[in-house]
């Protein structure tokens, strides 16, 4: 597998935020979104058998995060079979078929859905955020007024049965924007999330 980094942190976002974890950040990515920040995995990145990564995920760290780029688009079947005695979060984009991948009773999901802001909305798969458990997270990154609509929209007319993540853009749009929006609306299942590990370090640091 081509691999760009692999190190232990803090979840900074998400259902497991503040826990520790190990994060495998697969190399490559099918979409590009206008505030990606993780650009640097697009191409760069080393060659791993499943093996040698499994050597740096320590024993005692029961938290993987399966992250990119976008991680599915190396089908990691064999790592996560490998993985059968962590609780795997996957992170992924919404644009690749996640049906594949739910048959790991340890694995869940954190599902981007792609805001107008992020110029990718057009590649979001419908049937991706139909079959959403209570177990997985349907997160929206919102930059701008016009995003928090969109998330709005698409929760009123879906209904996903999952979590529901509203982050802002770092350095884009403010925290109490979205808070006034969400008392506005009365999205009483929201629930706003700042990334902590962009609090803790410099937003550019890698490896946090």
């Amino acid at each position: 597998m081509n691999v760009n980094e692999i190190f232990i942190s803090i979840e900074g976002e998400g259902k497991r935020a503040g826990e520790l974890a190990a994060f495998i950040r697969l190399t490559g990515c099918n979409l590009r979104c206008s505030y990606c920040d993780t650009a640097y995995a697009f191409e760069e990145g080393t060659e791993m058998s499943v093996p040698d990564i499994l050597q740096q995920v320590p024993e005692g760290i029961p938290n993987v995060t399966l992250t990119g780029g976008e991680p599915l688009c190396q089908e990691p079947h064999e790592l996560l079979g490998a993985l059968c005695h962590h609780m795997v979060n996957i992170e992924t984009n919404g644009s690749v078929e996640l049906a594949p991948y739910r048959k790991y009773p340890n694995v869940f999901f954190t599902v981007d859905y792609k805001c107008p802001t992020s110029g990718m909305e057009s590649r979001m798969l419908e049937q991706n955020f139909l079959h959403l458990r209570p177990e997985d997270v349907l997160k929206f990154v919102v930059g701008s007024t016009g995003d928090l609509e969109t998330a709005f929209d698409f929760c009123r007319e879906y209904r996903p049965g999952c979590r529901i993540y509203i982050s802002p853009v770092f350095g884009k749009i403010e925290p109490a924007e979205i808070v006034d929006f969400m008392k506005e609306k009365n999205t009483v299942h929201w629930r706003l999330q700042l990334q902590l590990h962009k609090f803790i370090w410099n937003p550019e640091q890698r490896g946090v």
